[in-house]
């Protein structure tokens, strides 16, 4: 899955209009250069905060990933109890609740 360029265009095109050419349409009366500032300011960041959360879903951050092993050893550290047998019945309860809410 890759970014596509159409709804890059798109999405910048407009926020391009909104912080390039309305400005100095909209921007009459006392408060011009405050109206022109919020319209650019405006464009621009929420110009960039969609485009992260675009680019966001093309690479997202996932969690690491553990090992049985690197668990065992987190919850002898933590616990002080080293059990294969409560490991075991518990990846099996995890892996069996799994298998059941993706069978939903």
């Amino acid at each position: 899955m890759g970014a596509d360029a159409v709804p890059i265009a798109v999405v910048t095109g407009f926020w391009a209009v909104v912080g390039i050419i309305l400005p100095f349409i909209l921007g009459k009366g006392p408060n011009k250069g405050v109206i022109q500032t919020v319209l650019v300011i405006t464009a621009v960041t929420s110009w960039l905060f969609w485009l992260l959360c675009y680019l966001h879903q093309m690479n997202p951050l996932i969690g690491p990933q553990l090992h049985n092993t690197t668990i065992l050893a987190i919850r002898y550290l933590w616990d002080g109890t080293l059990s294969l047998d409560d490991f075991n019945e518990t990846t099996t309860t995890n892996t069996m609740e799994t298998t059941t809410a993706a069978a939903i």
